[in-house]
């Protein structure tokens, strides 16, 4: 009976060599863990007990089940080791076959991995031309992307070959940063990054059309607080008048041209403050020709005027007393007397000067407004 179980084993040894120290435990590691798209990703391991020479089957988990990524072999020790490229996440397992030949499989290993994104400008900076962000994701699948566009905020997934482009503002502001992050799929790490934008602000004049000239208006009367009937694309009298109040106030030399200077100031300027931080009244300063509407201590509109040629507009506090609607003998148009026969009044000229017989007068298309909003009793202050 010793014989024969003698002689079976030595079978066996004849039939399966090599196989007696087969596989019984497989281990696998991969490192570096999050791996960057398109590095070197060294997987490793071992097997028990070691045995040389085995072969160790390296397979990625699929929807289909597994896909084989490479083999290899060990060494004396029964250790392995292989480097594949990062292309996608995913989920590796390694196998080797036991002394019967069955397949004995390590534990999973998940890579994580780190998208490889690029973004760049292309276009022209020049202010209502077309300005694209555009940009590559690495791999397709890493994720959705989020842009932040000033105060916009849009969201898309990269193209065919990860590719995606995004038209930029240049008609909204001149200066601003524009975001892009990376909201990673399962199995993939964030990023982001972001770009500083600087539109280039054309130089505008009297006649001008078109987005500038909006911009530029709606900056002056929404953001800033400048007198204008209203927002349009057209650069005219009313425009010239708000951009010379502008520069008054800005000291700025009195050109009624929006040049480099104006836009870098109306970038971050905002309204001019009040003499007067409380209350709602006019103030009128004679050294700079200007007239603010104030609002609860605060500037809510700002006009050019032009006072008394000799300087006699009354210094001081006073109030609105009576108020004649349309154009009087003397071509005042809708006055708001606050002394006398001094008053606050539309003119068919309003010069950069004082040119008065010591009213204040103002453009014509201004006084409706003013006079519409101001009622007897209102406080109206003269500064020197």
């Amino acid at each position: 009976m010793f014989l024969r179980t003698l002689v079976i084993v030595v079978a066996l040894s004849v039939v399966l060599p090599g196989r007696a120290l087969a596989a019984d435990v497989v281990t696998l590691k991969a490192g570096p863990n999050p791996v960057r798209y398109g590095a070197a990703l060294d997987v490793s391991g071992t097997i028990e007990p070691a045995a040389a020479n085995e072969t160790v089957r390296v397979y990625a988990r699929s929807r289909g089940g597994l896909s084989r990524v490479a083999s290899t072999t060990t060494d004396g020790l029964g250790m392995f080791s292989l480097a594949i490229a990062a292309k996608r996440h995913a989920v590796l397992v390694a196998r080797a076959l036991d002394a019967l030949g069955n397949n004995v499989q390590s534990a999973p290993v998940s890579v994580r991995v780190r998208p490889r994104v690029t973004v760049g400008l292309e276009g022209s900076r020049r202010y209502g031309a077309r300005l694209v962000l555009v940009g590559r994701v690495l791999p397709q699948t890493a994720g959705t992307l989020t842009f932040t566009d000033g105060d916009r905020v849009r969201h898309l997934r990269p193209g065919p070959g990860g590719r995606f482009h995004i038209d930029l503002a240049t008609t909204r502001r001149f200066r601003y940063r524009v975001a892009v992050r990376l909201n990673p799929a399962s199995g993939y790490v964030g990023w982001n990054a972001s770009r500083s934008v600087r539109v280039e602000p054309p130089r505008l004049a009297f006649g001008a059309r078109g987005p500038a000239v909006h911009w530029l208006r709606h900056t002056l009367y929404h953001l800033d607080g400048y007198a204008l009937p209203g927002v349009t694309s057209v650069f005219d009298a009313a425009t010239t008048d708000a951009v010379l109040a502008f520069q008054k106030v800005h000291g700025l030399p009195l050109t009624g041209v929006v040049d480099r200077r104006v836009w870098n100031l109306l970038a971050s300027s905002g309204p001019p403050r009040a003499r007067i931080p409380f209350g709602d009244h006019i103030e009128v300063d004679k050294s700079r020709q200007l007239l603010y509407e104030v609002r609860e201590g605060r500037v809510v509109s700002v006009a050019r005027v032009s006072t008394g040629a000799t300087g006699n507009t009354p210094v001081g506090h006073w109030h609105v007393y009576a108020k004649g609607p349309g154009f009087n003998a003397k071509g005042m148009y809708d006055s708001l007397f606050f002394l006398r026969g001094f008053a606050i009044h539309g003119y068919v000229s309003v010069p950069m000067y004082p040119a008065s017989h010591g009213c204040v007068r103002t453009p014509l298309w201004f006084a409706p407004g003013i006079y519409s909003r101001w009622d007897v009793g209102t406080s109206v202050y003269v500064f020197a």
